[in-house]
């Protein structure tokens, strides 16, 4: 018997397995945001939104 221990942050909904956490928020709550920073896991609809987040929130610089 699996206890759903994992919560979602986004919508409280619990789950069993790391794996059906991130597969649930993809599906439900990313779908129209494929682009996912992989610093701090906020999700952008676009490259350039995602692009700019990262200069500003985590000081990446452009390629010169």
């Amino acid at each position: 018997m699996f206890f759903k221990k994992i919560k979602c942050d986004i919508c409280n909904s619990k789950f069993s397995k790391q794996e059906e956490l991130m597969q649930h928020k993809q599906v439900v709550h990313f779908k129209d945001n494929p682009y996912d920073c992989k610093v701090c896991n906020k999700n952008f609809s676009n490259m350039e939104d995602m692009r700019t987040h990262l200069q500003r929130e985590h000081s990446y610089k452009k390629d010169r």
